[in-house]
C-alpha cells in the first residue's frame, strides 16, 4: 500500500493542491525576504492561484476552501516571523532560556495563525465570484478580484495593535528601482496590486491553456480557441508597462528645493550596553566622538543619530542637551538625536532637532506607531493569562505614548519630517508629515534587536518605498545597520554594512513637489473593496424580446 501511494505521488504534485500552496506561500515568502530574489514575487504565486481556479470552480464540487486559504497563509507567514528568534536569548528582558524559547514559539506561531486568516477567507470570495461569472467565456474580472482582494488582505496586516504589514509583495521590490515607481501613482499597495494581477493572469492563462487542450481533445468548440493568449498578453502589456513607467520616471529631472551634505552616524551600540550602567553617558561619549571625527572643513549641514541612542528623558537632562547644543554649533549642523521625551503625563520614544544657534526642537517629534511587546503591552492581562512569561516582554521596562501629530522641525535649509523605526513601515504616518510640509525624510531607527535577520531588510524596503510614494529624499539613520541615503526615486545612493560602526557622508536634495499620492494617498483601495461587493451582488440575467 505504501509503495502504492509512492507510485502515484508525482502525479499529485503535478496536480494543483495543497503542494502547490505550500510551495507558493515559501516562494512568495522568500522573495519578500532575500530582496535579490525580488521577481521571483512576479510568478511565485502562480501555483497557489492556480489551485484557487481550481477548487473555486463551481464545477469542482465542495471543496475545503478555507482549509487551503489557511494552508497558504500559514506556508507564507511562518517563514516571514522567523526573524522573531532573532531576539533570543532576551535576558535583557529578565527572561531565562525557557521562558525565552516559550515566549518566542508562542509569538511565532501565534501570530502567523492570526495574520494567515484573512488569507482562510479568500478562496471562500472568489467562489462566489465564480459563481456569478459562471457561463462567461473569458472574462478579466476573476483576476482583477483577487488583485483587489490581496491588496485588501495585506491592508488589513496594518489596522490592528498588532499591525504589521510584514508580507507587502512591494517590499521584494525596492532593489528593482524601474518596477517600483508606481508607487509614485497609488502607493506601495498598487505595487502589490501589480504583482499580484500579473501572477493571476498566468495563472488563469496556463488553466485556460489546459483546459481548452482537454476540451480540443474531445471536439468541444472553444471561443477563438486560443483564449490563454489574451491572458498572456494582458499579462506582458501589465509588466512591460509598469516596467516602461519606471523607466520613463526615473529619466525626469526635478528641481530641488536645496541641495544638502548630510551625515549619518552608526553607532553599532548593543542594548545590553545601551541599558547597563552609565548607558546613557557611554553611549553619549561614543555619539559625540564619532561626531567630532567630522572634518570641521567640510560644511555638514545636517547630523543624523539614531533611535534611542541617548536612552534617557532628555528633557529632563539639562547638562546632556547642552552637550549636545555646543556641538551643533561647533559644526554649524543640525542634530537629530532619537531619545525619550517626558510632556508631564506620559512618555515617548523621540527625536529632538539640535540647530546650529545652540537651542533645541521646542517641541520633538513622537513615535506614533509603538512595536507592541517592546514599547507597549497589547492586552496585558489577556496575554498574562495566555503565556505568563509574555508578559514580562516589554523590552523598553515601561509603555510609551503614541505620539499624534507629524511634528516637522524647521530649519534654515527646509523642512525635515522625521519618522520612528516602526513608523517607516506605515505609509500614512509619512504621507502625513509630507503633507505637513516635509521636503525631507529621516527615519531614526534601532534594528539592533534583529541582529542580521532578514527583518533589517525589510525596513530598508519600507524606507525605499516611503521615498517613490512621496517624491522625497530619505536619510535612514539605524543604530546597527542598514543605514543609507535614498533619493526621491528610491534609487540607494549610499548604505552601511551591518554591525559596523561607522559614519556615512553624502548629499540630498529637498524637493517641495508633490506626487500624485500625496495627493489621493490610499484612495483606490476603497474602490478596489466596491468592486468586490459590485461583483458578489447577485444580478438576474433574463433573455428574450430581444434583451
Amino acid at each position: 500500500m505504501i509503495l502504492n501511494q509512492f507510485r502515484h505521488f508525482p502525479a499529485k504534485i503535478k496536480k494543483p493542491g495543497a503542494f502547490w500552496i505550500l510551495a507558493s506561500g515559501i516562494l512568495t515568502a522568500a522573495a519578500i525576504m532575500y530582496p535579490r530574489l525580488g521577481l521571483l514575487a512576479w510568478i511565485s504565486l502562480i501555483p497557489y492561484f492556480l489551485t484557487l481556479y481550481q477548487i473555486t470552480d463551481p464545477a469542482s464540487g465542495k471543496q475545503p476552501l478555507l482549509r487551503m486559504g489557511f494552508l497558504f497563509g500559514c506556508s507564507f507567514y511562518l517563514p516571514l516571523f522567523t526573524f522573531f528568534y532573532a531576539l533570543y536569548p532576551l535576558d535583557f528582558a529578565g527572561l531565562n532560556p525557557l521562558e525565552a524559547i516559550a515566549v518566542l514559539l508562542f509569538i511565532h506561531f501565534s501570530l502567523s495563525i492570526l495574520y494567515s486568516l484573512p488569507y482562510a477567507l479568500l478562496p471562500c470570495v472568489l467562489r462566489l465570484l465564480q459563481k456569478r461569472e459562471q457561463g462567461r467565456q473569458w472574462t478579466l474580472s476573476v483576476p482583477l478580484a483577487i488583485a483587489a482582494l490581496w491588496v485588501l488582505v495585506e491592508l488589513l496586516d496594518s489596522q490592528t495593535c498588532l499591525g504589521m504589514p510584514w508580507g507587502r509583495l512591494a517590499v521584494s521590490q525596492y532593489r528593482l528601482t524601474p518596477l517600483i515607481q508606481t508607487a509614485s501613482l497609488l502607493g506601495s499597495c498598487f505595487v502589490s496590486f501589480l504583482i499580484a494581477f500579473f501572477n493571476a493572469l498566468l495563472a488563469q492563462g496556463i488553466r485556460q491553456h489546459f483546459y481548452q487542450k482537454s476540451a480540443a481533445d474531445k471536439g468541444i468548440n472553444i471561443w477563438h480557441k486560443r483564449r490563454e493568449i489574451i491572458s498572456f498578453l494582458c499579462a506582458a502589456v501589465l509588466f512591460t508597462g509598469n516596467l516602461f513607467y519606471g523607466m520613463m520616471a526615473l529619466n525626469v529631472e526635478h528641481k530641488p528645493t536645496e541641495t544638502i551634505s548630510v551625515a549619518i552616524v552608526q553607532g553599532n551600540i548593543s542594548s545590553s550596553e545601551k541599558w547597563g550602567d552609565n548607558g546613557e553617558l557611554l553611549s553619549l561619549e561614543h555619539y559625540l566622538n564619532m561626531t567630532k571625527e567630522l572634518s570641521k572643513e567640510k560644511e555638514v549641514n545636517l547630523i543624523a543619530w539614531t533611535e534611542g541612542c541617548i536612552p534617557v528623558v532628555l528633557n529632563g537632562y539639562p547638562e546632556i542637551s547642552q552637550r549636545i547644543a555646543d556641538t551643533a554649533v561647533e559644526y554649524g549642523a543640525v542634530i537629530l538625536v532619537g531619545s525619550y521625551y517626558y510632556d508631564g503625563t506620559a512618555r515617548y520614544n523621540a527625536v529632538y532637532a539640535f540647530y546650529p544657534d545652540g537651542t533645541v526642537s521646542s517641541q520633538p517629534y513622537c513615535k506614533r506607531r509603538l512595536v507592541p511587546f517592546v514599547e507597549y503591552m497589547p492586552h496585558l492581562s489577556f496575554i498574562r493569562f495566555l503565556v505568563p512569561a509574555l508578559g514580562k516582554l516589554n523590552l523598553m521596562q515601561s509603555s510609551f505614548a503614541p505620539g499624534t501629530d507629524s511634528s516637522v522641525f524647521s530649519t534654515d535649509f527646509g523642512t525635515i519630517g522625521s519618522l520612528v523605526c516602526f513608523d517607516t513601515v506605515h505609509e500614512a504616518l509619512a504621507l502625513s508629515s509630507v503633507r505637513d510640509g516635509a521636503e525631507l525624510l529621516v527615519p531614526l531607527s534601532n534594528d539592533a534587536w534583529y541582529d542580521t535577520s532578514y527583518a533589517v531588510s525589510n525596513f530598508m524596503g519600507h524606507a525605499v518605498l516611503r521615498s517613490v510614494e512621496n517624491g522625497r529624499s530619505t536619510v535612514r539613520s539605524a543604530n546597527t545597520g542598514i543605514s543609507a541615503i535614498i533619493d526621491a526615486n528610491g534609487r540607494i545612493q549610499a548604505e552601511s554594512n551591518l554591525r559596523t560602526t561607522e559614519v556615512i557622508l553624502g548629499e540630498v536634495s529637498l524637493y517641495n513637489d508633490r506626487t500624485i499620492y500625496s495627493y489621493v494617498g490610499n484612495i483606490w483601495i476603497p474602490i478596489c473593496l466596491l468592486y468586490i461587493l459590485v461583483l458578489l451582488v447577485p444580478f438576474r440575467r433574463t433573455r428574450g424580446n430581444g434583451n
